[in-house]
């Protein structure tokens, strides 16, 4: 899970570092983001190896509905918009800034996280899908500033 959201961070993870203009911080601040979501990924795969989930094409198409709806979903929304913001203006303490982004990318992302569980976490063309998507939804661009309305 760390190493897919990873791509979708560097924005920020770059404009902290301009903005402290210190390795320090910075490592700390990607350490905590990287630990955020090897978190959630261990959870997701303890999860998967205690329950058997149903698989089939009416259970996928479920999965990526449910994430569809969840990225108009107001948390969605307003996870994207606090990422876009950090991004913009990424200052202050390390150990919070790092917190604050991972949580709000969890809030960004959480529909897709979902169906990458179901859809599986092992396959590679779905966390490669699922890192494009979420890198989508978090791009700052004026096309996307209309969904976040």
């Amino acid at each position: 899970m760390a190493a897919m959201m990873l791509p979708t961070a560097a924005p920020f993870f770059v404009a902290y570092g301009r903005s402290s203009r210190r390795a320090g911080p910075t490592a700390t601040v990607v350490a905590i983001y990287v630990a955020v979501w090897a978190t959630f990924g261990v959870a997701a795969y303890l999860v998967m190896s205690r329950v058997m989930l149903p698989s089939g094409l009416w259970v996928a198409a479920g999965a990526v509905l449910v994430a569809a709806f969840y990225a108009l979903a107001p948390w969605s929304r307003r996870g994207r918009a606090q990422c876009r913001e950090m991004c913009r203006e990424a200052a202050g303490d390390p150990i919070s800034s790092g917190l604050t982004y991972a949580a709000n990318c969890i809030a960004c992302s959480a529909g897709v996280m979902v169906a990458v569980v179901i859809l599986g976490m092992s396959n590679v063309a779905v966390m490669a899908t699922a890192a494009a998507v979420v890198l989508l939804l978090k791009w700052p661009s004026d096309q996307h500033a209309s969904l976040d309305r």
